[in-house]
């Protein structure tokens, strides 16, 4: 267990300790600050642009119908602006359920009841715009009647009629969403696998390996660089997430606003994927679980490999089935596939990306997606059992024939003396 964490620590130091580990993540920290400013940036010098309004209506239902209560809301939404971005809905409406078939009304606030408490139904075609609406009102009543909250309602778009399960708008937001978030995985994972080669090439090219599978056995040696890369993968994510918090932070401080507008599409997120923590869990499962099953693959390659140009060679499968899975998560949604979806999701080679997507747009329910996170799991501790024989062969051999005779001699020699062993040992317990 000491050389065991001895191995895990030398190996994590090596990596996060180079100057061109701390070099490129500086570099990357600023490239993400800055795209996550660039709408910031272009709003603060986009002056001369023509002004996007939101059209207001607001209707005094309450005891106070006198109060000019559309007129005092709309100086308060637009206190944080140079120019009035809120204006009132010149038109009428026969029925507040008329809204949603209103092109050019954006809210729609309908008060009722005692105006020191009243109850306020709220109409919003862009939720990104809640919580500056809300706040707004609540500064208002206190400044109305002191420290008292209305009651409110939110009231929901009706649903189309046409088909069950989630509405084509909010799926392509997601897709949009999700084909943000898996290129960075298909990245790290990419990263990982090929700092696992290298390693393992590295000390076998040198002939360091004979040394240190001398003093630990083989499977150890091969857990330790699995666990190293994934811990390199835990701490890379959350830098590359530290930058993006940063950069949302420094957006909200050199926003020319002080409402909720930078993080829009934070809330246009939460409101249009209720189930997001679900979702963002499973996620993270399967990049875990993935990532895993991917490392075992590139372990077993880097074993058979002599040299850096063998394992660029040898790794084209690992690859082409990380491209699959990158580009079925990707496509497949977009041509509305979603038969191939759920059966490439039950694949483990491309459920890491291709399951969440499933799960997220309504495809897979919960339970079906973690019957699919379950088999890939046992996949990879079957593939894991399996390969841990052939690596014992393999990452002490210097074979220089074709790949494909490589892995037959390789494998064939495993379990040859795999099963040398089993029978020795039930020889030693008849005796």
């Amino acid at each position: 267990m000491n050389k065991f964490k001895f191995l895990i620590k030398h190996g994590l130091a090596k990596r996060l300790l180079k100057k061109s580990f701390i070099i490129t993540n500086i570099v990357l920290g600023l490239v993400i600050v800055v795209l996550v400013n660039i709408p910031s940036l272009i709003d603060i010098f986009s002056g001369d642009e023509e002004l996007e309004q939101t059209h207001v209506m607001v209707a005094n239902k309450t005891q106070d119908e006198a109060y000019p209560l559309e007129e005092t809301l709309l100086s308060k939404f637009n206190q944080v602006h140079e120019e009035n971005r809120y204006v009132a809905y010149e038109h009428s409406l026969e029925a507040f359920e008329d809204f949603w078939d209103t092109e050019n009304l954006d809210i729609l606030l309908v008060f009722s009841g005692d105006l020191n408490a009243p109850d306020v139904d709220v109409y919003l075609r862009d939720e990104g715009l809640r919580n500056h609406v809300l706040s707004n009102i609540q500064i208002f009543l206190n400044e109305y009647q002191g420290i008292q909250y209305a009651n409110y309602t939110f009231v929901e778009a009706p649903d189309p009629g046409d088909t069950p399960g989630m509405d084509p708008e909010t799926r392509m937001f997601i897709e949009g969403i999700l084909s943000m978030l898996f290129l960075p995985m298909f990245i790290l994972i990419i990263m990982t696998t090929q700092f696992l080669g290298v390693d393992i090439i590295e000390e076998k090219s040198t002939k360091a390996i004979e040394t240190i599978v001398s003093s630990v056995p083989a499977k150890v040696h091969l857990l330790s660089k699995i666990v190293t890369n994934l811990a390199f993968l835990i701490v890379q994510s959350t830098i590359f997430i530290a930058f993006g918090v940063v950069g949302i932070l420094v957006s909200r401080a050199i926003t020319t606003t002080t409402d909720t507008e930078a993080l829009s599409l934070l809330a246009e997120l939460a409101a249009r994927i209720p189930n997001w923590p679900s979702m963002l869990l499973i996620m993270l499962a399967y990049m875990f679980v993935g990532t895993l099953l991917y490392l075992c693959l590139a372990g077993l390659i880097a074993s058979m490999a002599t040299s850096q140009e063998d394992y660029q060679q040898f790794q084209a499968p690992l690859i082409f089935m990380l491209l699959g899975s990158f580009y079925i998560a990707i496509f497949l949604p977009i041509a509305g596939l979603d038969g191939g979806i759920r059966i490439a999701a039950y694949i483990p080679f491309f459920s890491t990306m291709v399951a969440p997507v499933a799960y997220a747009t309504g495809i897979m329910g919960v339970w079906e997606t973690l019957l699919t996170l379950f088999i890939t799991g046992a996949v990879t501790v079957l593939f894991l059992y399996y390969i841990t024989p052939i690596y014992k062969v393999a990452i002490l051999s210097y074979e220089e024939t074709k790949f494909f005779k490589r892995i037959k001699f390789y494998v064939k020699k495993a379990f040859a003396n795999n099963n040398h062993h089993k029978n020795n040992h039930r020889n030693k317990r008849k005796h």
